[in-house]
């Protein structure tokens, strides 16, 4: 373990997603609409539904936080029942989330076949105000993920203004160009908005369709408009980290993990990168940081509420002791 592994980090504002992740898992099908229940569409699964603390930036928030590091976040929490559960939960965790709570909460219904396939119902609650957010907060580091789930379009703008924040304080601005599918950020967008970024990071299937094609193919169209640090992730097998336009991209491994709940994977190795990246170490050491992170977090039911510091050290020397043997 680095020593950047065992040190406090600064302050970080989380900007983007927060949801209430109703999670079922243990389908061997998938039911089909029906008027009413029958055989078809009424499907059991082998485990309880579970509700759990969850949105891109409140899950990064939350492994930051459990790493060591000081956590805030900006995104909206709803004045309602599910808007309690993770208001308290969060604050038990180490989160301070900024501004008021207003309207319904957002909900993230997913579940997950025995198979890997996927069905989720997406309520997206209330946006998120910037300006808002920018006068609760004192600027320092800023990650910004899944804002295409609670910013209203246009949204580069809003976007820029916390990364021009983070700069004006001497901090850092990171851009995580996730959540993918309808809605997602356009290549002209996050080329956009990483003007005003100092790390970009999304998964091999996010980039492919940002840009039209997979990230090696479109690399070049990408870094005519982004020329600092990006990483790709690529789930189990690491990521790629491609430091800048004159280096060739490099593999970090990831770390072996029996796969129990693969949601919220992604958030959780950017908490565990940032948390390494802040306090001192160089990306590729943050980037096996944070692949640790993301294996602790796909090996539990609960994700990334339940990664802990003590499971991601244990993890990373493990990993150096196969790796030394």
């Amino acid at each position: 373990m680095s020593q950047a592994g065992t040190a406090q980090a600064p302050r970080l504002l989380s900007v983007g997603s927060v949801v209430a992740d109703v999670s079922i898992q243990g389908l061997r099908r998938f039911p089909r609409p029906d008027v009413e229940f029958t055989a078809a569409s009424d499907v059991t699964h082998e485990q309880p539904a579970r509700l759990l603390l969850g949105g891109t930036a409140a899950n990064t928030a939350m492994v930051y936080a459990a790493l060591g590091g000081s956590c805030q976040l900006g995104g909206v929490i709803g004045a309602d029942p599910f808007g309690d559960f993770l208001a308290d939960g969060l604050a038990a965790r180490g989160v301070a989330a900024l501004g008021r709570r207003a309207g319904a909460t957002a909900t993230h219904t997913i579940a997950l076949g025995v198979d890997g396939r996927r069905q989720a119902y997406w309520y997206a609650g209330a946006p998120l105000d910037v300006g808002a957010l920018l006068d609760a907060w004192t600027p320092g580091h800023v990650y910004l993920t899944g804002i295409n789930l609670c910013l209203p379009r246009p949204l580069v703008d809003a976007a820029r203004s916390l990364g021009r924040a983070a700069h004006a304080a001497g901090a850092r601005a990171v851009l995580d160009i996730g959540q993918g599918g309808p809605g997602a950020l356009t290549f002209d967008e996050i080329a956009a908005i990483a003007a005003d970024v100092d790390l970009v990071i999304g998964s091999r299937a996010e980039f492919a369709a940002a840009l039209g094609c997979d990230y090696r193919g479109g690399r070049a169209r990408l870094r005519r408009r982004f020329g600092g640090p990006v990483v790709l992730k690529l789930g189990a097998a690491g990521v790629l980290l491609d430091l800048g336009p004159e280096t060739q991209p490099r593999l970090v491994p990831g770390f072996r993990a029996a796969e129990v709940n693969p949601i919220g994977a992604g958030d959780a190795f950017a908490g565990g990168l940032l948390h390494a990246w802040l306090c001192g170490a160089d990306l590729a050491a943050a980037c096996r940081r944070g692949n640790a992170a993301g294996a602790v977090s796909v090996s539990s039911a609960g994700g990334p509420q339940d990664v802990t510091r003590s499971a991601v050290d244990r993890l990373e020397r493990e990993g150096a002791s196969d790796a030394e043997s």
